[in-house]
Formats: C-alpha cells, structure tokens, sequence
C-alpha cells in the first residue's frame, strides 16, 4: 500500500498516526501537494477518488493526529522523538524506516506496559531497540539524525552575517537539510536583542528575529529577496572585514587544506566571503 503526506512534519506525524491505529507499515510514501479545501478552488464534476487523487489529512484532522502522534512517541522515549524528529529534518527519503522504527519501539513500550517485561528490564528492551543499529530501520534513521546534527553544528561557524537595509544581520546558507529550524534556540541565545536573519537559499525560508520576540520561519518569492543591501554601505565593504581578519589570523606555515576541506566543506564556500579571492 501506498501513503502520501503534505510534506510537512505535521503531515509526516499524521502519517504515522494513521499507520499505528490501522496497525499496517505502507509499503511506500511519498510528498504530494494537498487538494484544495472546499471553496478554495474551481468545483470539479468528479470526486478526488474519481480523479484518482491522493487525500491527505489536513487542518484541525492533520494536528489532532499529529500531536496524538507525537506524544505517544515521546512518551515512549523523547530521545528516540528526537532522533525521528531530526532524522525527517535530514531532508533524505527517509520516513518509511522513520515509520518503521518509530512502532517497533512503541509496541516495545506497550509489551512492556502489558507486564511483559516490567520495571527496569522494559525500560532496557525499549533502549536496545532505540540504539539497534543491526537493525537497518534504526541505522538509517540515527544516520539521518547524526547528518543533520553535524550539519547545523558546522552551520553555527560558518555561517556569516551582514547588515541590510532592514536593520538585521543576514546570513545566506544553501543547507543540505532542513536546518533552519534547528538554528533558532542557539542564535536567539547568541544575538540577545539584536535582529538578524537567516536566508535557505535551497527551500526560500528565512528564519528572522527581531530581538524582542521569538524566531519565525516564513517562505519567500525566490524572484525577491526580503532584504536589501544597506544605503550607504558598499555590498563588499563587509565581506572585506571578513577577509581582512582572515589574513591577519592565517598562519601559511599550518595551511592544511585536506583538513580544511573536511570541516569546512566545499559546498559552504560560495557564502564564506574569507574564500574570496579580495578584489
């Protein structure tokens, strides 16, 4: 059987809902785009099963089986959430071994509950099956987990801001994972009250700040930008700092660029103004 999601996480922990309560893994899964609510586009002469559409949950059906969903999982073991929470965020084809892993544990959690294993030893049983890493399910999604985590670990050094014309400090990024999210807590911590952004490129999301209140993540037209270059600042003039204090703090004689390449990645260069050849 073939399942199908919204794309959103809301729409993957539904997903896991509906498998849970008809006790059945979909053999497959796959992102589509939800069909219109009613009155939100032209009436069509035919049913979405005459059409042959996919119907996902959606609206207040989609978040009751989300946060049902998502606390029996928590309950269950909140780093085990975790781990499927940031394992979807990797942005790989990962959520049937996601699905997967998540009801093994819970149907661990509930034979323990049962008076199977009680006490300490069920407690044992849920976190070997959390860590079975024999287990292709679990070792793909720590995999995932692990891929994400490492990425917006390196983001946090790499990322480089400037002013705009708006007041924040913006940094433009091209994350191979969904990563904006996973940034907001440790940057609110870093900037306290001074605004800044960040700009995924890869997915037009910007995740903002304003310093008083709490980030928010919006999506934006790739054809314009939300910010704009301040007045009275050349575009460069910033970058040239940057690579002003590269240069002052490079040692030529420990120029390793191996080592270079494996923590700071290729794919990172475009928006590391230090990479720049200075003009």
């Amino acid at each position: 059987m073939e399942a199908f999601y919204d794309g959103t996480l809301e729409g993957f922990f539904a997903l896991l809902d509906d498998a849970l309560e008809q006790e059945h893994i979909p053999d497959k899964i796959r992102r589509v785009q939800p069909v219109p609510q009613e009155g939100d586009a032209t009436p069509s002469l035919f049913s979405e099963e005459e059409l042959g559409l996919p119907v996902v949950a959606q609206g207040p059906e989609k978040e009751r089986k989300s946060r049902r969903a998502m606390e029996r999982l928590r309950a269950c073991s909140e780093t085990a959430f975790q781990d499927c929470l940031q394992a979807w965020m990797s942005d790989e084809p990962i959520e049937l071994d996601i699905i997967q892993y998540a009801i093994r544990l819970l149907k661990a959690a509930e034979s323990t509950a049962a008076g199977d294993r009680p006490g300490t030893a069920g407690t044992e049983l849920t976190e070997r099956i959390r860590i079975d890493r024999s287990w292709g399910p679990c070792e793909r999604v720590l995999r995932a987990s692990q891929r994400y985590l490492r990425e917006l670990d390196r983001l946090l050094g790499l990322l480089r801001f400037k002013p705009t014309k708006e007041g924040f400090l913006l940094a433009r990024c091209e994350p191979d994972t969904f990563a904006l999210p996973g940034l907001a807590e440790p940057l609110r911590r870093r900037f306290g009250t001074t605004a800044w952004a960040v700009q995924d490129e890869k997915r037009c999301l910007v995740l903002s700040c304003d310093g008083l209140g709490e980030p928010e993540l919006a999506a934006y037209d790739p054809k314009q930008s939300p910010f704009s270059p301040p007045e009275g600042l050349v575009p460069d003039e910033f970058e040239a700092l940057w690579q002003d204090y590269y240069q002052i703090i490079n040692i030529e004689t420990r120029k390793n660029p191996e080592l270079r390449k494996r923590l700071m990645p290729q794919r990172y260069w475009k928006y590391l103004p230090e990479l720049k050849a200075p003009q």
